[in-house]
């Protein structure tokens, strides 16, 4: 299902190192609100998802948030100019409790709306925390992408409650693919 590009999902540009904000954006790549636990955790709710479409697209989604991880790893690798592990910004490992395992539907969704919340919150915060123009368009498409993401999550979850038609999912995947075609 995963293919690999060479190319980025968006341009990285960064004018200058800044080893603050490399060690800020840690708190994506291994911090517990961050790209590993959202990959992780759609890729379990997806195993676990009954209705086909859902789980399509929490494969879906686990495949681009992959894409925003080796983003920011190329990031924070430019701004530190050091190799990089998954930690938060407070040098805690990456740790396995991190991703939510509930087996119920509507419970995963709700799970998956608020990691996106919280993900998206701190792309914005740290999006004043830096000059660089380059970083700032980055940080502020991943906050987009991430409001995207909660979208098609709470329409979901709607959707599912309150027992949708086959036609209101498929909506919902056609949806997420028109949202790739209007990127930054």
């Amino acid at each position: 299902m995963y293919n690999y590009r060479k190319r980025f999902f968006y341009p990285i540009h960064v004018e200058r190192s800044d080893p603050n904000l490399a060690k800020l954006l840690l708190e994506h790549y291994g911090g517990k609100d961050g790209e590993l636990t959202q990959v992780l955790q759609y890729l379990n709710h997806q195993s676990n998802m009954s209705n086909r479409v859902l789980r399509e697209l929490l494969g879906l989604i686990a495949a681009e948030e992959l894409a925003h991880l080796e983003t920011l790893a190329t990031v924070i690798g430019k701004l530190s100019g050091e190799a990089i592990s998954y930690v938060s910004s407070d040098g805690l490992p990456w740790n396995i409790d991190y991703v939510n395992q509930n087996m119920d539907p509507a419970t995963m969704l709700k799970a998956d709306i608020a990691l996106e919340i919280r993900s998206r919150v701190l792309f914005e915060k740290q999006m004043s925390q830096t000059a660089d123009p380059g970083v700032k368009r980055l940080l502020g498409f991943l906050a987009r992408r991430e409001g995207i993401h909660q979208n098609l999550l709470k329409r979901s979850h709607k959707t599912l409650t309150e027992g949708g038609s086959p036609e209101q999912y498929m909506e919902i995947i056609y949806d997420y693919k028109m949202s790739l075609q209007v990127l930054d």
